[in-house]
């Protein structure tokens, strides 16, 4: 047998060589089941709808900010939000239903349209994305929408950039069977120093699930 001398050097090469590779292979990610983790957590999330939910609403714009209690009850047939605090005046009422929205405020009067975010922005002055936030208050994105979206380790969504906003849900906690979002901020995707950005903060206290 033929013994060939092979160089140290030579041999620190192929070892260097060899561990690069491994590192490589050891740090592409590896997809796992996410797909379908994040699917079947979308399907049941997306059969809850009918519910009574208590949290905070904060909004800041380049040079005004505001704060109400929100009380949003969502069923099947009729959507009702109430803002109570400095942002409505006093008390802003919302419902939605099949024939449209109504706004009544604290002094009776009543506005009328067909886009709940619209007829807020008209009453308050303030941009409340309401069709997409009905969504983000379960942790999902809104469908029927364009999205870029990312998730947690436990396949909860936690960013989504949607319908013009930048949404990040940085807390969950577990409200009957489901983990749900308790701090959600949206934001606009204008810059923080232009007149048309708004950041909304919603700090959800109390989240109760109806069969």
């Amino acid at each position: 047998m033929i013994l060939k001398f092979v160089p140290k050097f030579t041999i620190a090469l192929f070892l260097s060589a060899a561990v690069l590779l491994l590192g490589a292979c050891a740090s592409k990610p590896i997809k796992m089941e996410a797909d379908s983790d994040w699917q079947s957590r979308q399907a049941a999330l997306a059969d809850i709808d009918n519910w009574k939910m208590h949290a905070r609403i904060g909004l800041r714009g380049m040079d005004r900010s505001g704060s109400a209690s929100l009380i949003w009850v969502e069923t099947p047939e009729l959507r009702n939000l109430r803002l109570l605090g400095p942002l409505g005046g006093g008390l802003v009422l919302l419902q939605q239903d099949a024939a449209g929205v109504s706004i009544q405020d604290s002094r009776g009067r009543v506005w009328h349209a067909q886009d709940a975010g619209e007829l807020i922005y008209q009453v308050t002055g303030w941009q409340i994305p309401v069709s997409g936030l009905r969504w983000w208050l379960l942790g999902l994105t809104e469908p029927g929408s364009k999205a870029e979206s990312s998730l947690d380790s436990a396949h909860r969504l936690v960013s989504v950039q949607q319908a013009g906003w930048k949404v990040s849900l940085d807390k969950y906690a577990l409200f009957g069977d489901h983990e749900l979002p308790t701090s959600i901020v949206m934001e606009t995707m204008a810059d923080r120093e232009d007149r048309r950005y708004i950041r909304v903060k919603v700090i959800v206290k109390e989240f109760e699930l109806n069969d």
